[in-house]
């Protein structure tokens, strides 16, 4: 018989073979036909990771027997299970010198115990023992700590998941638990303790975080565990991370990841850092775009995020942005703070009213406290983080509050973000001991030397904060309506509100009195005050009178919104601030709307009173120094009947918002309007009972949506198949994403007519009465879209259904009219030449 040649053996028995893979050996041989007589190289991988190459140089007389080689060809890697700690591992042993795998390789090896046998455990425990062994300071310890805490609560998630919590006694405090006999008595004893005096706190995770909140943390865990458990109970609509920076901690601290997780992150300083470095390693980990600084020794109240986040959206050029810190008695800590002139800084508030009037909107300060501090984390990086200049703590924000308003950028407190602060808990009040709280006195000297020049425009600390807490207002407007405005409940609100706007960018602070209540209305007083607008209301103020009376300032400009207020203070200012320039905005012209209505209606007592409504509202007119109107109309009118007057066409701000759904998917006409107003509950008479029969007989399925605050029993009547009466919703635009027009059937009224504006700032084509396209430019595209009668009323609202193109083409002509027209730009334009203009100016 012949001698098989290698490759019949290779064919026959393979280049090698693997016998045994187990969590202690790996062996088998292996063959080179290439070089038949002596060892093969082979290396073992695990996944992608080599763990050894070896000589397979042991002998085995079954391979020899077999006819490969001499036999010197077997394999036998032991070693200890730490080698493979992971409970399932892919084993490949294959061949150095081309790769080629050996049979039975790869294979799978998964490991009931998931690798901490007792060999592995003699191993950590060796490993923990040496660094007992070698370490001369307690710093020493904490890198390895802080190591197996993490591990440690990977381990009791786990396990929280897999059974209930452990019906076990508390065991007390930590710090009895240290002196227990063994460590391993600690270890449980501490988590039984920790599972049973702190219930775990998983808050939702969140994949792209818009806000970081980072927490420095040395000791008092209580406060910490407080602390994160008021954030569970306000989670904010924006999505966050909690970034916990323990700073070496020696209680219950060292053990938080077993009760915190979801979206919290524990990190543990190697060494002790001090405040300053951990907030800088907390926000070098963060993936928001805001960083909120937090100390642990605050509990939150709702919308302690969200007020912050809308601070930065729609307050132009804030860089920082604090909340309103309570004691824990619910008195105010401070809102915003001063620095005086030797850089001793002053909580503004202390010990005040939280819900005064003064502590309570907006405000550019000297600083925040970083106990409440918000900051984008594009800025934060670019002044490089909290200044190590002030390490380990104390005036660090301060110094950075002044950083960002040197490099441009405002720096504000918001007081709707509310956060109760337990001052002097982490670090004590005294100033004068061996504590943190000395470097509060050092720090002041080195704040003071960087910033001496720009504290030379502050005043002495002379008792007068009211003063200083106002440095940087140069401009003062006072605005009066009745109440404090609805805007999504009514037009005139809408043009209060936008006004306000236009004061505030033209550089005013403004002060806000609902003349007619003198009444704090949620959540309305609240949305100006969030803008910068200072609200008076009872019991601190009870009239206008009485804050005229009071004010310690002098007032630049007075806007009065409305006939009653007008007729009611013009009179009453210039006897308080006599140097203030008096505009009045009519709204619309009383007089006008009530003559057309008694012309409508037939009614002769109406127009008496109308005439009467008339001397009343020209005498006002005379008195002021600029009148407001919203419509060209009205400016001709007026100019007629008293043209010595200052008349201002003033329209105000409607931010396009076209909708999204196409006009061939979208259906119906939809009337918008409060109905406490008499015009617009006869338009929607008229449009249900006159307009739309001549509608449905030609096209039956066009419906018609009535919607509006203060909706009457007479208008919830006209509802029916066909005509839905929502009343009161809170934004009309998912009513315009389902409707192809608007309408506006106003057979009488006066001013510019704020539905079909904000329908045309929508999209949405608008079919009006010639009464309702009052000072609304409509010479050009637009003109289609008006009609006098129900027969043309009718046939343009079957016309734009007929046709979606010529309704988005009329769309389109309503929204270039809004921007040319309605823009912030025009409106602050026309408010400052009003308050400008001479006495002979009629523009």
């Amino acid at each position: 018989m012949s001698t098989p040649s290698a490759h019949e053996l290779v064919a026959r028995f393979g280049s090698g073979h693997v016998d045994e893979v187990s969590a202690t050996q790996i062996s088998g041989w292996a063959w080179d036909p290439e070089t038949p007589d002596q060892p093969a190289i082979v290396e073992i991988l695990d996944g992608g990771e080599r763990l050894a190459t070896i000589e397979a140089n042991l002998f085995r007389p079954d391979v020899r027997d077999a006819g490969l080689g001499n036999g010197y060809c077997g394999f036998v890697l032991s070693f200890s299970p730490s080698l493979l700690p992971r409970s399932r591992h892919r084993i490949t042993v294959r061949r150095l010198r081309d790769g080629v795998d050996l049979m039975g390789s790869p294979r799978e090896l998964v490991r009931e115990d998931g690798g901490l046998d007792l060999a592995a455990q003699r191993h950590l425990a060796m490993l923990c023992r040496n660094q007992a062994d070698t370490a001369r300071r307690a710093a020493d310890l904490d890198p390895p700590l802080a190591f197996l805490v993490d591990q440690l609560g990977l381990l009791m998630r786990r396990r929280a998941e897999l059974t209930a919590a452990p019906a076990l006694p508390d065991l007390g405090p930590l710090s009895e638990l240290i002196d227990a006999a063994t460590p391993a008595q600690w270890v449980q004893g501490a988590s039984v303790a920790l599972s049973t005096r702190y219930r775990p706190l998983r808050l939702p995770l969140a994949e792209a975080p818009l806000v970081s909140v980072v927490i420095p943390v040395y000791g008092k865990f209580q406060l910490t565990y407080d602390c994160i458990d008021a954030i569970a109970k306000a989670l904010p609509e924006a999505p966050i991370e909690l970034i916990l920076v323990d700073d070496c901690s020696a209680d219950e601290t060292l053990l938080a990841p077993l009760v915190f997780g979801g979206t919290v992150r524990v990190v543990r300083n190697d060494v002790n850092l001090g405040f300053v470095k951990s907030c800088n390693r907390g926000a070098s980990l963060a993936r928001g775009e805001y960083l909120f600084f937090l100390n642990n020794d605050t509990l939150v109240r709702p919308g302690w995020v969200d007020e912050l986040v809308k601070t930065f959206e729609q307050v132009p050029r804030v860089g920082v942005a604090g909340s309103k810190l309570l004691f824990g008695d619910g008195s105010l800590q401070e809102v915003g703070g001063i620095v005086w002139r030797m850089g001793d800084a002053w909580n503004w508030g202390r010990h005040g009213n939280p819900a005064e009037p003064r502590y309570s909107h907006l405000r550019d300060v000297d600083y925040v406290s970083g106990a409440a501090l918000m900051i984008r984390k594009a800025l934060f990086d670019e002044l490089g983080g909290f200044d190590l200049h002030f390490a380990p703590a104390y005036y660090e924000d301060t110094d950075l509050c002044f950083r960002v308003r040197q490099a441009g950028w405002r720096v504000v407190v918001q007081p709707q973000s509310v956060v109760v602060h337990l001052e002097g808990v982490t670090s004590g009040t005294s100033v004068t001991g061996s504590g943190m709280k000395q470097y509060q006195a050092v720090n002041h000297r080195k704040f003071y030397e960087r910033w001496k020049d720009v504290l030379g425009r502050h005043s002495f600390n002379t008792g007068q904060p009211d003063l200083e807490a106002e440095r940087g207002v140069t401009k003062r407007a006072l605005f009066i309506d009745d109440v404090v405005p609805t805007p999504d409940q009514d037009a005139g609100s809408n043009a209060a509100m936008q006004h306000i706007r236009s004061l505030i960018r033209l550089g005013y602070k403004v002060t806000f009195i609902p003349a007619d209540n003198m009444a704090r209305i949620s959540p309305y007083t609240e949305a100006l005050q969030a803008l910068g607008v200072e609200c008076i209301y009872h019991p601190f103020y009870w009239s206008v009178e009485e804050y005229l009376r009071k004010c310690p300032w002098s007032i630049d400009v007075v806007y009065l919104h409305r006939f009653t207020n007008g007729t009611k203070y013009a009179g009453m200012l210039r006897r308080h601030q006599p140097q203030a320039r008096i505009l009045y905005n009519v709204a619309d012209l009383h007089h006008l709307r009530m003559e057309r209505e008694a012309r409508h209606t037939d009614n002769a007592a109406l127009a008496q009173r109308a005439a009467e409504v008339r001397q009343v509202e020209l005498s006002v007119i005379q008195s002021v120094d600029a009148t407001i109107v919203h419509s060209s109309v009205e400016q001709a009118l007026l100019a007629e009947a008293t043209p010595r007057s200052r008349v201002h066409v003033v329209p105000w701000t409607y931010a396009l918002r076209p909708v999204k759904t196409e006009a061939r998917q979208r259906q119906g006409v939809v009337f918008v309007g409060g109905f406490r107003h008499t015009p617009n509950v006869d338009a929607a008479r008229w449009l249900v009972e006159q307009i739309m029969p001549l509608v449905w007989q030609t096209a039956p399925d066009i419906t018609v949506t009535l919607v509006g605050s203060y909706m009457t029993d007479e208008v919830r009547r006209l509802g029916s198949a066909r005509v839905r009466a929502l009343g009161y919703v809170p934004d009309v635009h998912e009513v315009y994403e389902r409707s192809l027009l608007s309408v506006a059937p106003l057979r009488y009224g006066a001013g510019v007519k704020g539905k079909v504006l904000e329908a045309l700032a929508a999209g949405l084509p608008c079919v009006m009465t010639p009464c309702a396209a009052e000072g609304i430019p409509v010479n050009g595209p637009l003109g289609e879209l008006v009609a006098e009668d129900p027969a043309a009323f009718a046939a343009k609202i079957l016309a734009l259904h007929a046709d979606r193109a010529l309704a988005e083409r009329l769309a389109q002509a309503g929204l270039a009219m809004i921007a040319d027209h309605c823009s912030a730009e025009v409106v602050d334009a026309a408010i400052a030449a009003a308050i400008d203009a001479s006495p002979a100016s009629t523009a």
